[in-house]
């Protein structure tokens, strides 16, 4: 019986050889198609994807170079890099080197390029710091059902945070340029190291591996399958730290050969490649051949978390043995090979490798998911038992280790030079606060003001250059902040920055406070490229010296909460202050509620405290602006996905702002969940992991249960338009300059002339407008006003507007008496204030 060719329609009259592959070679065009046996062997579902295997270097399995034997992986300049103009965003114009405009992100280079888009090396703004950025191609970005279901997935990979794990930053659009933004892992990936070190070391794969297999566990716990591990896609950063890329990501069912290169010239990995480069020069769109268990091979829709069980245990193979598991000309003879050819153990090629880890390693790649391990919990408890370690929520090491640590954090805290700076610092200060009351006492209280002032000036030069020069956490969240206001918050800031100056001109304190300020400018700058510079030269190699303690002990399949624990246990008193430096502020507070339990308790010294109510008001206002940004791009994504299936505007509009509400309603679901895990302890099992596993789902696909709209929420309107941020500072930079100007007229600043007694009073206005304005709880109250707009919520806007007035017209009332020293102003001033705090705390949003 003839052979047709789908795509020739050439006739084959001789039977066409298979070689027991399920697939026909067309001699005539050179291209695959199934034979007539794929039907049994291979599921119905990918027959049509079988319809679009090419040679030509359009299909989504290719022909493999003929180097595709050798055990090593391809050299990254034998992929040649391809350049496209569908990554560039409308307001570009293309060429082979043009970088898109994405606003709030610096692009300094490209990494690599694939099917999905360009990936870029970029520097975020807002928090300074680089991140891999993925400009989605014009191809998909144009595609409303892809970028919607995309949106949907790399959200909810953005919500899995495991050290183990490359974290999703933020996901946006701009002028129709679909963009995500990810962790940016400085460092080789094993499959660098495989290319120029060799093989690994049994009990060095195995550490490794066992991180991967941590990260995974939260992912599969999360109901989330990663489908295509391999070595490309662990990262190993500076530190020593594994870390899973590429997780969540949606991968294309027709993405081309060709269309997926990366870029010779990227010394680090991010993760966002669609698929990169593989050991094998071949690659697919659901996971990479080499590396894809047999159930994957045969469909890769219907797998399960066990086929990453499988490529991970398929990459342990390769780690130490310097081969891999099969090999073939083919993706097609890969897949067929990984389907039914019997594994070679390990052990068999390589004789340092002990024949208990050969049987977990042939475990994991066991043909049939059944006999393999049923969880990623599985093969870490069987790792950590073949390594030695016992995963307790007490930390053990060993006494050398211990020792050099604690040499290590007295050398840190006890350094020479930073003994020196403190006492410095302490006695500067101490001289400040005692020559102001000097002065005050003495009637210089304009001299006072001004010695104030230098320490105020000093101490923000300070946090600005020790920030930019060391980027520090206060000062990255505070430019987080300022890069996010809008339009409106810069005109209320830059009119607040004018009132001062005014203020201070018509107070007669202007010249002072600016020959004071530049006193205390010189002396930040000397603080910090005198003192601090001595102190970081004499700290930043015994910061090396432990951070080479840590990459030693993760080496030895410790986890990362071991660690943490390990150095909040063995850094003494003043732990803070190290631990921050090695592990970042965030972990800190972690580690102050969940670490330092039980055998960490005692006697401990917190580090710099003032900065908590800081960072917490700052993200009080980031998580608001979050969640209205995220809600708006749902609403936009999820409105053209709907009107391309047909739906009306009006529909789509309205089904669209209910899924975005119930998409944001999933996260914040899965964040609970999270918080609830820590909450137990860092190294517990997440709970409720069935249910969590449902929310995902729904995340991801979306749910098929309407959700109703939300009412209207009229009360909460009102209050906006009679308490909102635009009548709050009105009124209070009317207040705040009603009492300068009193101030100046009643002579408040020349103690001879006392405190004056006189409403304000502005010629040509009526005195009825101005007679309110008559002690400086006005001026109070302004402060209180302002300070509100750092705070939302409708309910607070009400109690602050009540404290204000309280505070400017209580002492009016009769029914408040006054009793030497304390004036009827003074406790309207303190009604005032309490109602305005508990505002700030209680009424917010």
């Amino acid at each position: 019986m003839p052979t047709v060719c789908p795509f020739c329609q050439a006739n084959h009259h001789e039977q066409l050889s298979t070689h027991g592959l399920p697939f026909h070679r067309c001699p005539a065009c050179n291209r695959f198609f199934p034979s007539a046996s794929r039907a049994q062997l291979w599921p119905a579902e990918s027959l049509e994807a079988d319809s679009r295997f090419q040679a030509n270097g359009t299909s989504q399995v290719a022909v493999a170079d003929p180097a595709v034997r050798t055990p090593m992986p391809l050299p990254r300049a034998a992929i040649p890099a391809q350049d496209t103009a569908d990554d560039f965003s409308p307001s570009q114009t293309p060429g082979p080197r043009t970088h898109p405009i994405v606003p709030g992100y610096r692009i300094e280079r490209i990494l690599g390029r694939g099917g999905m888009g360009t990936v870029y090396l970029a520097r975020q703004l807002s928090l300074d710091r680089p991140v891999a950025l993925k400009v989605m191609s014009r191809r998909w970005a144009n595609d409303p059902i892809f970028v919607a279901r995309f949106t949907r997935e790399a959200y909810a990979a953005a919500q899995l945070n495991h050290p183990n794990l490359v974290q999703v930053y933020d996901i946006g659009e701009v002028e129709s340029t679909k963009f995500f933004s990810m962790e940016y892992v400085a460092g080789r990936s094993i499959c660098d190291i495989l290319r120029n070190d060799g093989k690994f070391d049994p009990e060095t794969a195995v550490g490794y591996i066992l991180q991967a297999a941590r990260g995974l566990k939260l992912a599969h716990d999360r109901g989330m399958i990663h489908r295509d591990i391999k070595p490309d896609n662990l990262l190993l950063d500076i530190q020593g730290l594994v870390k899973v890329a590429d997780l969540g990501l949606v991968k294309t069912p027709d993405m081309s050969h060709d269309a997926d290169k990366v870029d010779s010239n990227a010394s680090s990995l991010s993760g966002l490649y669609t698929i990169p480069a593989d050991m094998t020069g071949t690659r697919m769109a659901l996971g990479t051949p080499a590396y894809m268990s047999p159930e994957q091979c045969r469909d890769a829709a219907t797998v399960d978390h066990r086929a990453d069980i499988y490529s991970l245990g398929c990459t342990l193979y390769v780690m130490v043995t310097g081969r891999q598991p099969f090999e073939g000309d083919t993706a097609v003879e890969l897949m067929t090979a990984h389907a039914y050819k019997p594994l070679v153990p390990p052990d068999e090629i390589a004789n340092r490798v002990p024949k208990e880890l050969s049987s977990v390693i042939q475990k994991m790649m066991a043909k049939h998911p059944g006999e393999r391990f049923q969880t990623m919990g599985e093969v870490v408890r069987t790792l950590e038992q073949w390594l030695g370690i016992h995963t307790t929520t007490r930390v053990s090491a060993r006494e050398d280790v211990i020792a050099k640590f604690e040499v290590a954090v007295d050398q840190f805290h006890y350094s020479p030079t930073n003994l020196r700076r403190s006492r410095i610092l302490t006695g500067f200060l101490a001289s400040c606060l005692v020559s102001a009351l000097v002065l005050t006492f003495v009637g210089r209280l304009d001299w006072a003001f001004g010695l104030a002032g230098m320490v105020l000036q000093a101490a923000s030069v300070y946090f600005v250059v020790n920030g930019v020069a060391r980027r520090t956490y206060l000062f990255r969240r505070v430019r987080q902040l300022v890069l996010g206001c809008s339009v409106g918050d810069w005109l209320v800031f830059g009119g607040g920055v004018v009132l001062c100056v005014i203020f201070l001109w018509m107070l007669k304190l202007f010249w002072i406070w600016t020959g004071f300020g530049l006193i205390g400018v010189a002396l930040a700058f000397a603080l910090r490229y005198g003192l601090d510079r001595a102190v970081e030269a004499e700290r930043n190699p015994i910061l090396d010296e432990c951070e080479l303690i840590l990459k030693r002990m993760r080496s030895e399949g410790l986890n990362e909460d071991q660690l943490h624990l390990f150095v909040a246990k063995y850094a003494g008193r003043f732990w803070e202050e190290l631990y921050e430096e090695l592990f970042g502020y965030e972990s800190k507070l972690t580690a102050r509620t969940q670490l330092l339990r039980g055998e960490c308790a005692g006697q401990r010294e917190r580090f710099a405290v003032w900065r908590e109510p800081i960072v917490q008001l700052i993200d009080s206002v980031e998580q608001s602006r979050q969640h209205d940004r995220e809600r708006n791009l749902f609403i936009q994504i999820e409105t053209k996905r709907l009107l391309a299936t047909g739906m009306v505007a009006r529909a789509a509009r309205h089904h669209a702002e209910q899924s975005a509400d119930e998409m944001l309603q999933s996260v914040n679901a899965i964040r609970d969940a999270e918080l609830a895990r820590r909450m137990k302890g860092m190294s517990g099992d997440p709970t409720g992991t069935s249910g969590t596993v449902e929310v995902v789902r729904r995340l991801i696909h979306g749910s098929s249960a309407n959700v109703s709209a939300e009412p209207v929420d009229y009360l909460g309107w009102a209050i906006w338009l009679v308490c909102g941020p635009h009548v709050r500072v009105v009124f209070g930079t009317i207040c705040l300059a009603g009492c300068v100007t009193w101030a100046v007229q009643n002579h408040v600043f020349t103690p001879a002339d006392g405190v004056g007694a006189m409403p304000l009073m502005i010629a040509g206005v009526p005195l009825e407008a101005t007679i309110w304005i008559d002690t400086a709880t006005v001026g109070w109250a302004g402060i209180l006003l302002i300070t509100s707009l750092f705070y939302r919520g409708p309910w607070m806007s009400v109690l602050v507007l009540l404290g204000a007035a309280v505070t400017v017209f209580a002492h009016k009332l009769a029914a408040i008496p006054s009793v030497e020293p304390i004036q009827d102003f003074h406790v309207g001033a303190m009604l005032g204030t309490v109602l305005s705090l508990v505002g700030y705390r209680f009424g917010r949003r």
